[in-house]
């Protein structure tokens, strides 16, 4: 009796071992998290949040299909607010979870170039959408999902010549980063198309009297003007400039792109242009059919808001990380090598990197006017300066 007894437990364990470890559907989970890295608190929050809702929503559409591949895979948020200071307290945070197989983030150059090392450190990779062109020499675990600012700039320069014919520009910046790179490539593009810079200078992005510098450009004779900065900075000197007298075109990037903008400026804001690599939404003129429209309803339904700038590329970054999970990658270290090899086709473009994390197709730029009080999508500014 003891012995049948033994041998039925043993075939028990046995059957049990074979069932944990097959696809039967009773597999052990092993939970995998993927990160977001960006402002979900602070001054730049209308920024970040949207974003990181397109990575809740990647994560929260695949869960289902993981599980039945024995995933659990989670969301984690981790709040930089845009804070270089800040940024690498959370990153540490985010490489100590083992759990965390990659990062979708951080949102700005800025925070990317505080973290980069010690993400690169721990074979973490980051799904960025920092802009800053320099970025991608700093030879890190790196993945840009848009395009650089250098491309950003040619853009403005490029619209603001061939398409509107202006060639005499005033180009502005708050002096960080972000601000002044971009400044720096549209003077250097401005040049190339034959126009004249008849206006430069840096302003103080924490200031409120910026009327020197509107009399400059008034004075100067610009028809156009371009700054770099941050949507508070923009508000405040798009609302100094016109109340100055200037009435020629006004070009933001695409870190003021959002409705928070129209609102803060006011009446002001009426005819700004704005660059950004995100496509356009649903508010802004976006598809109205397919795989992107689609994105749009869920979004609405799951977070009771519309899709901002930056939302779709969010859950396409998101949902990269998920078509390698369902390849079998289990690790950091094998979500780089997937990343460096591979392609994707999402929502608003194909995804292929470069060795340096650059992407290497699809680098359109969008360009958006606000237009009645709304942002309104103009189209690709390649096609808008053939």
């Amino acid at each position: 009796m003891l012995n049948r007894l033994s041998k039925g437990f043993l075939a028990t364990i046995s059957l049990g071992a074979l069932l944990a470890s097959s696809n039967f559907g009773f597999a052990a989970s092993q939970t995998i998290k993927i990160a977001y890295e960006g402002a979900l608190t602070g001054p730049v929050a209308f920024f970040g949040i949207p974003i990181g809702n397109g990575v809740q929503l990647a994560v929260a559409q695949n869960q289902e299909a993981l599980a039945k591949l024995g995933i659990d895979l989670q969301y984690v948020p981790a709040d930089d607010q845009v804070d270089a200071a800040q940024a690498p307290t959370v990153a540490r945070k985010v490489i100590q979870d083992a759990d965390i197989i990659g990062v979708v983030g951080p949102i700005f150059g800025s925070t990317t170039n505080a973290v980069g090392p010690l993400y690169t450190q721990a074979s973490v990779p980051m799904l960025t959408m920092g802009t800053a062109a320099a970025l991608a020499t700093k030879g890190w675990t790196m993945f840009r999902v848009v395009p650089n600012d250098d491309l950003q700039a040619a853009a403005v320069a490029d619209y603001m010549t061939k398409a509107l014919k202006i060639t005499k520009i005033g180009v502005i910046d708050d002096g960080t980063q972000y601000g002044h790179g971009l400044a720096a490539a549209v003077k250097a593009q401005v040049a190339k198309d034959g126009g004249s810079v008849v206006v430069e200078e840096a302003i103080d992005p924490n200031g409120d009297d910026f009327s020197s510098t509107v009399s400059k450009i008034t004075a100067s004779g610009a028809k156009g003007v371009f700054l770099g900065a941050s949507v508070n900075t923009e508000t405040v000197f798009n609302r100094q400039l016109v109340e100055g007298g200037y009435s020629g075109t006004f070009f933001a990037p695409d870190g003021t792109l959002s409705p928070d903008y129209v609102k803060l400026a006011g009446p002001s804001s009426e005819g700004t242009y704005f660059t950004s690599q995100a496509a356009p939404v649903a508010d802004y003129g976006g598809p109205k059919d397919g795989p992107l429209a689609t994105f749009f309803n869920d979004y609405k339904a799951k977070f009771s808001a519309d899709a901002q700038a930056y939302s779709a590329e969010g859950f396409d970054a998101t949902s990269m990380i998920v078509a390698a999970i369902k390849s079998g990658v289990r690790d950091r270290a094998g979500l780089v090598d997937y990343l460096r090899s591979k392609d994707y086709r999402g929502l608003t473009r194909t995804y292929k990197f470069q060795a340096n994390g650059e992407p290497e197709s699809d680098t359109s730029i969008n360009i958006y006017q606000i237009k009645n009080g709304k942002i309104a999508w103009l189209g690709a500014s390649s096609d808008l300066t053939k």
